[in-house]
């Protein structure tokens, strides 16, 4: 009986074997055949936008994590060329000078894989609070060289240690109650202080408001002075941006991509996303309510939202934690979506954009499908056009990529609900001026395009 049932399982592995063989041994034409939804993307290469500086996210904190920190091993994850590939990372400019040294390492490893390193403070210190603010703090105004003082010493602190930061904010969520600002404070200092800042080298972020709304942003705009001073447009989506249908996420998402075109490019600026999350059901005790733990969850709110804000003229999408159960890693928090130190499926989008479209200028590509969505990049020497597409679709999808010039090469990597970052069948036409390539059903797909 014993020998009957191990032959029988020789014999299923066999047929098993044979069959993965034959379906591993189709042409490439007729795996395209057997889908038959396709959709036709249009490249315009000569039509530019935004440059596209990165994406990455948050550097766990000490003061707030101090039990989740990230190691060594997880930035060269998140960061490494063989991992992630993430561009930016963002610090936590800490009130303690003591506590500064804290995230030097990390900071050193992102950048030694070629990512750009900011920071911003939360905490105005002790010393500088008037205490006339009942939730929080409240910068003394009297003491606004103080402050300059502490964000160009830490500044100097890090290029001491081998971390020369991109840019530093004057204050994250100066509309929050973690250093309260009034809009016509952040003018003010922007207007006196900020180019103190900006001598050292170090770019300056203004005004980074909770929900970038125009009450903060604005008078920073119309100031001359202050405005000069803004390297960088900065702010949070924690007010909405994707859901077009409400009346106010669609004012507001039109004032945000409304501004490149109309106030920042012809001052030779650009906006940044600097921290948003998705965990919806995470304080519900049930479980089967965690929405984050899904990917329909995930491709329809982050990739979506990286999506729409490149669409909208964004020049770097950052994250909130890195390391976290709704982030792009799994920590040891019991909702963490998959194991600690693993990649999570939100980790796995950020990566498309940030292989694919970092250092790049973003260019025109039209979708004939309203349910395939497309962004197309193209690098300095034009010899390579990127894109990264989302197939909202329940159908598998042959893309028709279509250019004005011949192509050398195509390659493209999908994410799906059950593979990550894993390579997709691609192929070129007869005369080279169009690429296919298989994008699954419900996937986040990106595509490399080398040219002559």
């Amino acid at each position: 009986m014993k020998k009957f049932i191990y032959i029988l399982f020789v014999c299923i592995l066999v047929v098993v074997s044979a069959c993965a063989k034959s379906d591993d041994s189709r042409t490439d034409g007729e795996l395209f055949n057997a889908v038959s939804q396709e959709a036709v993307l249009t490249v315009t290469p000569s039509i530019s936008y935004q440059p596209v500086v990165g994406f990455g996210g948050m550097y766990n904190p000490k003061i707030w994590l101090g039990s989740n920190l990230l190691t060594d091993a997880d930035m060269n994850k998140l960061y490494g060329a063989s991992g992630l590939g993430y561009s930016i990372l963002r610090l936590m400019i800490y009130p303690r000078e003591s506590d500064w040294g804290t995230d030097v390492a990390g900071a050193r490893i992102a950048q030694q894989n070629g990512a750009l390193v900011f920071a911003c403070p939360w905490d105005c210190t002790e010393a500088l609070d008037d205490k006339t603010h009942s939730k929080g703090k409240h910068l003394d105004p009297g003491k606004y060289q103080e402050y300059t003082d502490h964000l160009v010493k830490y500044i100097n602190y890090m290029k001491a240690n081998g971390v020369n930061l991109y840019a530093i904010s004057m204050q994250n969520e100066p509309d929050m109650n973690f250093t309260y600002w009034t809009p016509a404070e952040v003018v003010n200092y922007m207007r006196d202080y900020g180019a103190q800042i900006r001598a050292t080298g170090v770019k300056l972020m203004a005004p980074e408001a909770c929900g970038m709304q125009p009450a903060y942003t604005d008078p920073v705009l119309n100031d001359a002075v202050a405005f000069a001073n803004t390297d960088i447009v900065a702010g949070h989506l924690y007010q909405g941006f994707t859901d077009l249908s409400s009346n106010y996420v669609k004012n507001r998402h039109d004032y945000i991509t409304g501004l490149y075109n109309s106030r920042l490019a012809p001052a030779g600026k650009t906006w940044w996303m600097t921290e948003h999350l998705f965990n919806d059901g995470a304080d519900e005790t049930d479980s089967f309510k965690w929405k984050f733990r899904t990917w329909d969850y995930c491709i329809s709110n982050l990739a979506k939202e990286i999506h729409m804000t490149m669409d909208g003229y964004c020049s770097a999408y950052v994250y909130w934690y890195l390391k976290r159960f709704y982030g792009m890693m799994g920590d040891n928090d019991y909702r963490t979506t998959v194991p600690e130190g693993k990649i999570s499926k939100n980790g796995y989008i950020l990566s498309h954009y940030a292989k694919y479209a970092t250092g790049t200028t973003r260019i025109k590509v039209n979708s004939a499908d309203s349910g395939v969505l497309a962004t197309a990049y193209k690098k300095a020497d034009g010899k390579e056009i990127t894109l990264v597409v989302l197939n909202t679709t329940k159908e598998d999808t042959k893309l028709t990529i279509m250019l004005p010039a011949a192509i050398a090469g195509v390659s493209a990597v999908q994410t799906t609900k059950d593979v990550d970052m894993q390579e997709t069948v691609s192929q070129l036409s007869q005369d080279g001026k169009s690429a296919f390539v298989l994008a699954s059903a419900n996937g986040i797909t990106s595509v490399r395009l080398r040219l002559f």
